[in-house]
């Protein structure tokens, strides 16, 4: 099996003999084991094959010297026992190996949330007890097996469509496990807690409103304009808007002598995304292109801020 050259080389009876009861007593033993039993030596097949070809040897001398007599009725018959009994080891052998190979694969995979059967382990094999051809024989198996497990999708037969990546579990902070409560080592199933990944809360800062919320809607029922653009409705045109809004067509009929003194015009550059509060206490929504008169203090707040422009006739 070892693929050497079968040596034509004389061997004393006494190791012929050896060899032969090796063989035997080899075949007999693995007859009984399901795993392939380490070989006696590393050179057992080759010394077989020495056996062989020494008993060939004789038996063509006796023929060419005796004929077919006693003694070469013996060597045939011997031949053919030798014969027969590597035939029967190495039918059990190779055996031995597609069993090893295949429930070395086939165990060794999980089976979703069945426990491991720790017993369906095969111990392995102490390679240097076993022929070369052996092993590459074992090796050529465990290719076949995975080519096979790949044709019949065993993987999704076994682990799923998902091909058994499944999401870990999330749990609260502080939520005790289960193995907390066992005091034996492993907890309950013996391989420690399963993989989690803990949620942590987020800390929420309260932010107290500058403004008490009675106020904010007693505004808002006072000026109903201004209530309606903070809840984002369509604003209303107001006729104050319209006499202020810049459209050529319309003609500024305001001028700074019908203004209060604190009063100053004003242009907005951009968009304010939340209502601001003037000196009155009026909630204003300011958009671009509007122009508002407000007090001076809050107008040059909006200028120096780059929000607003002087818009003074």
């Amino acid at each position: 099996m070892s693929g050497q050259s079968t040596p034509q080389v004389r061997v004393s009876a006494a190791q012929l003999q050896a060899i032969e009861n090796q063989l035997f007593a080899l075949a007999r033993q693995q007859a009984k084991r399901n795993q392939p039993i380490d070989l006696p030596r590393p050179d057992f097949w080759s010394q077989v094959a020495t056996l062989l070809s020494n008993i060939e040897m004789e038996l063509v001398e006796v023929g060419h010297n005796e004929g077919w007599s006693v003694k070469a009725q013996n060597l045939s018959r011997r031949q053919a026992n030798v014969r027969r009994a590597v035939a029967d080891l190495t039918q059990h052998r190779l055996t031995a190996f597609v069993r090893h190979a295949a429930t070395s694969n086939l165990a060794s995979a999980s089976f979703g949330d069945a426990p491991h059967d720790s017993k369906a382990q095969l111990a392995a094999l102490d390679w240097s007890r076993q022929d070369v051809a052996e092993r590459a024989f074992h090796e050529g198996l465990s290719e076949l097996i995975e080519r096979y497990k790949r044709q019949v999708s065993w993987t999704v037969m076994q682990q799923g469509v998902a091909g058994g990546e499944r999401p870990t579990p999330t749990i609260q902070a502080g939520t005790p496990q289960l193995d907390s409560y066992v005091d034996e080592a492993g907890g309950l199933t013996g391989q420690g807690p399963p993989k989690v990944e803990v949620i942590e809360e987020a800390l929420v800062t309260y932010e107290d409103p500058d403004e008490d919320e009675e106020d904010r809607i007693s505004r808002m029922d006072a000026y109903p304009s201004s209530a309606s653009k903070g809840m984002g409705s369509e604003p209303t045109v107001e006729p104050a808007e319209l006499m202020s809004a810049p459209t050529e067509d319309v003609v500024e009929d305001d001028s700074p002598t019908d203004q209060n003194e604190d009063m100053i015009r004003i242009r907005i550059l951009q968009d304010l995304d939340e209502p601001i509060i003037d000196a009155d206490g009026n909630e204003l929504e300011l958009l671009t292109g509007d122009v508002e008169f407000c007090d001076a203090d809050f107008a040059s707040g909006l200028i120096t801020a780059g929000l607003a422009e002087d818009a003074s006739i």
